[in-house]
């Protein structure tokens, strides 16, 4: 029988791309061990995503840029459909779009908080198949939602719209603001290469005026008289004049 040799080293040229000098098997090991950390982190964020990354007060000023880099792009992340100020217990629809000519696809993450970083409000999923919740406080992509933003992205324009659903807190809450990160990615299940946005819109509390008692009642003395009169009203009609 043959003897089957292997080599425990191994040069920079003949290890992927190498780490510019020779490697012993332990340093192959190590360097396996961070490829596949790396390779891992970056399909987290496709099919894991990781909560609090919009840079918002709640997350601590986290964002995606601690995997996918600082790379400043032509492209932008919106929040359109919140109004400047929100009434109690309203439903806002919204649509976080993420766009970049450049990329191929995106994901995105967005939440409510106040100046402190408390979740305000309520975020719900509208499209389930490609929007989740996550930890309860953040709502982003599923891979299927960045599945259907690679495969739309051309056709979309060179991007894609989320939707989300905010319902606003019962009482006055102060100023909300939104934070919203999109991540506009090349398609390579890796994190290089991916341009991260960030983006915030604000809306101040506003109440609607409460109708008196009394408003009510001459409002209502308004409408029954009104009718009164055009219910009345008819051909004018002659009345004969006695002789002198």
């Amino acid at each position: 029988m043959g003897t089957l040799m292997v080599s425990t080293e191994w040069s920079a040229n003949e290890f992927s791309e190498g780490f510019g000098m020779q490697l012993s098997k332990g340093g192959i090991l190590i360097g396996l061990g961070i490829v596949a950390c790396l390779t891992q982190s970056a399909q987290a964020s496709r099919f894991a995503v990781a909560s609090g990354r919009t840079g918002s007060p709640g997350s601590g000023g986290a964002t995606c840029r601690g995997c996918h880099g600082s790379t400043v792009g032509t492209g932008s992340v919106e929040i359109l459909g919140m109004p400047d100020n929100y009434q109690a217990n309203a439903v806002y629809d919204l649509t976080v779009r993420v766009s970049d000519a450049t990329k191929l696809g995106a994901g995105f993450q967005i939440s409510a908080e106040d100046a402190a970083g408390n979740h305000i409000g309520t975020l719900s999923v509208i499209d389930a198949v490609n929007t989740a919740l996550n930890t309860g406080v953040y709502l982003n992509h599923t891979s299927n939602g960045v599945d259907a933003a690679v495969t739309g992205w051309a056709a979309n324009g060179n991007s894609v719209s989320y939707p989300a659903r905010w319902t606003a807190p019962s009482t006055d809450m102060g100023t909300v603001t939104f934070w919203a990160a999109g991540n506009a990615i090349n398609n390579n299940f890796s994190s290089s290469g991916d341009i991260i946005y960030l983006t915030s819109k604000s809306a101040s509390f506003i109440a609607v005026p409460a109708v008196s008692t009394w408003g009510m009642v001459v409002f209502t003395l308004c409408v029954m008289t009104a009718g009164t009169i055009v219910a009345g009203r008819g051909r004018p009609s002659l009345v004969p004049v006695p002789a002198e």
